[in-house]
């Protein structure tokens, strides 16, 4: 089914278990739509809710809210495209998200601490990867 053909329970008054299914939603869909998720709002959109209570049970249920989980998997996955993949560092930004190479050179040196080209050509990008452990 759909995404878009869901109805979001009322977050008010959910039940845990509908808050388990709305977090589990939220992460299949931040897994398959990473790239053209822009924003928490964009999320929710999609779920048919809103930012602040999706935000409460991502939060609540997964420990990270909605940005962190959305800007973990963007950021493993560049990770991925970086060392499995031969594109270039726009291709890869704009894969995952950014509309521009230098915003996604930024934002993933603050994320994962080395910027992209030495990230791709370093010999212990394994090492990093395990410590970094699975993030989603």
């Amino acid at each position: 089914m759909p995404i878009s053909e869901l109805n979001a329970p009322d977050h008010n008054h959910a039940s845990p278990i509908e808050e388990v299914m709305l977090a589990r939603l939220a992460r299949n869909c931040i897994e398959r739509h990473y790239g053209k998720l822009h924003s928490l709002s964009d999320l929710a959109s999609m779920l048919r809710t809103d930012p602040s209570s999706l935000d409460r049970v991502l939060l609540q249920v997964c420990g990270k809210g909605g940005v962190s989980l959305l800007n973990d998997m963007r950021f493993l996955a560049a990770q991925r495209l970086l060392v499995q993949s031969s594109l270039t560092l726009k291709e890869i930004a704009t894969a995952v998200g950014f509309e521009h190479p230098s915003e996604f050179t930024s934002a993933f040196h603050e994320h994962v601490g080395l910027n992209p080209w030495a990230y791709r050509h370093s010999p212990y990008h394994e090492i990093i990867t395990s410590i970094q452990g699975d993030i989603f």
